[in-house]
Formats: C-alpha cells, structure tokens, sequence
C-alpha cells in the first residue's frame, strides 16, 4: 500500500507565501503607486493652469489689457460668467490653490497685498500662474522645480524652483 500525499505541507505553504509577498514588495517599491497618483495630479495641476491661462488671456482681451486679480474661486465665477472659462479649476486634492504672481502668496496663505480692494480692478502688467507640484520627478530634479509656471508676457509655462523665475 502507498501512502501518498496529495496537498502540500504547511511549510511549503509558508515558503510559498513568503516568496510571493517578497515579489509584490518589490513590485510595489518599482512601481511606487503613490509617485503615480502624484504625477497624474502635476498633469492636471500643468493642464488647468494653461486653460487657466487661455482664459485669463481672453478676459485680458475682453478687458482693455488688465487681468483679474487672481485664480482663486472668485475670479473663476467672473471668467466664467463673461464666457472666457468653461469651468470652475480646483487644485486636486492635498495640492494648494493656484495663485497669481507678481502678488506676494506663497502656498495659498489666504489674500496677498496687491489683490486688496484699494489696489485697483486688475493689473496692467502680465502676471504669472503658480501651481505646485509633488512628483518625484520635479522634487528630486536638480534643482527642485517644485512649481509650474505660467508666464502672460512669455507665454510660456513650465517647471520651476521658484514662482518668480518664468521658464
């Protein structure tokens, strides 16, 4: 009479798992989800700013050469209204709002001094968009672009270390 066994012992189980949660950790470190929700989030961060900026282009156009005071929830509403954005922009989620430059607002802290009542409807001179990024592949550039710009009197966006420098 034989005496075969057909299963598998606990020990080979145990190997077995041990193997497989070594490869899905190391599959995890290669594909490093959270760098990916990052990088999806500077996409739309870059892609809202440049509709960001056609629009404060238009309302430029519409508007004698000023642009609004800023890219926050108000402004939007008034770019929207008069036709020049389709939609209200929201950083994604965990990211700072979107601000304007030349005005001094680093991160959002709430209203910078140039965009008080007193200073007027809206500025003369071109302005910058900031947004902020968080992907590995701007933090750990050389050096850290930790921010997307958009330039009105370039025209031109791109990374950069600080909101003061156009691309």
């Amino acid at each position: 009479m034989h005496n075969h066994s057909l299963g598998f012992t606990l020990i080979e189980l145990l190997i077995v798992i041990a193997i497989l949660g070594v490869l899905a950790a190391g599959v995890l470190v290669a594909i490093d989800p959270v760098d990916k929700i990052n990088q999806a989030n500077d996409a739309k961060v870059q892609q809202d700013i440049q509709a960001l900026a056609l629009a404060m282009e238009s309302y430029s156009v519409h508007n004698n050469g000023a642009y609004p005071f800023s890219a926050d929830n108000a402004a939007q509403r008034s770019m929207k209204a008069s036709g020049d954005l389709k939609r209200i922009i929201q950083p994604p989620s965990g990211y700072n709002v979107f601000w304007t430059d030349p005005c001094s607002d680093p991160l959002g802290s709430g209203q910078p001094e140039c965009l008080k009542p007193e200073y007027g409807i809206g500025w003369q001179d071109p302005i910058r968009i900031v947004g902020e990024l968080k992907s590995k592949k701007y933090i750990n550039a050389s050096p850290s672009t930790r921010r997307w710009v958009w330039c009105a009197d370039s025209g031109k966006s791109g990374p950069t270390a600080n909101a003061d420098t156009c691309p």
